[in-house]
């Protein structure tokens, strides 16, 4: 019987070699991503993080919100930065990434999206203009086995609409935290992350405050907010946040309801 080997196989090695380009002592960027149990979504992650092409000198940060499941093993296999932060909430995780990154910058990520090599550049450029304080970027769902393409593009076409109705009168709740950026002194001047937000809610129903609209509304205080509709700052996230929401229909229906109220009040 041959033996078995324990060598990382192809595919491990050259994406592990690959994100050896984030282990760097002077980064200008510090990508930050909170995961939290994200064994199936973390691979795909870090392989759209590896093929980035950017100019600017890059680290990553895993923010491990105390997972249970092989999310810290595989961030190990593939030489990946990470944090383990006990104290459960993505405003935590968020926060330890934001204390311990060394960037001018910092680009939020989650770790079940996947961006185009395009996104870094497109997202921070903005960030030079000492005027904007904040820059956000659009999105689009992957589909699962429970949505469709066309379900989802209806969706997405109409909460690109809502988007831009509400940047007339709220644009902080537009910033979404798996695709914006800010410069870290900015946020820490701000008082960092909301650590009593974060804890509830879905890109279709935000209960409470969340930490990313929170965070872009103090950002406003250091400047303006700056909206990246370019598709080369576009991420792509798992519709899994619609369906925490009891599905597309009822997602689709909350939303309709919700900016209804707005135009009315």
């Amino acid at each position: 019987m041959a033996a078995i080997s324990h060598k990382p196989s192809t595919g491990i090695t050259e994406l592990r070699q690959q994100l050896k380009r984030f282990l760097v002592d002077d980064p200008e960027v510090s990508i930050v991503v909170p995961a939290y149990n994200e064994e199936k979504t973390i691979e795909r992650l870090l392989k759209s993080m590896a093929a980035q092409v950017t100019s600017y000198r890059v680290e990553l940060i895993i923010a491990n919100n105390n997972s249970t499941d092989r999310t810290q093993a595989l961030l190990d296999q593939y030489g990946v930065r990470s944090l383990f932060v006990q104290q459960q909430g993505v405003a935590y995780a968020r926060q330890a990434g934001l204390e311990a990154a060394r960037g001018i910058y910092i680009a939020n990520a989650d770790a079940d999206s996947v961006y185009p090599p395009t996104w870094l550049n497109t997202i921070i450029k903005p960030l030079e203009n000492p005027a904007v304080s904040c820059t956000y970027g659009t999105y689009s769902f992957i589909p699962s086995a429970r949505t469709s393409p066309l379900q989802l593009a209806l969706y997405e076409r109409a909460s690109r609409l809502a988007s831009l109705m509400r940047s007339r009168t709220s644009e902080p709740t537009n910033v979404l935290g798996f695709n914006f950026a800010f410069r870290r002194a900015d946020a820490l001047a701000v008082g960092g992350f909301n650590l009593n937000a974060g804890h509830t809610g879905t890109v279709n129903h935000k209960s409470g405050p969340c930490e990313d609209g929170w965070m872009a509304l103090c950002l406003m205080e250091r400047g303006r907010l700056y909206r990246v509709s370019s598709p080369k700052a576009r991420a792509r996230t798992s519709d899994r946040r619609l369906l925490e929401s009891g599905g597309l229909g009822q997602a689709f229906t909350m939303r309709l309801r919700r900016e209804w109220k707005r135009l009315m009040a």
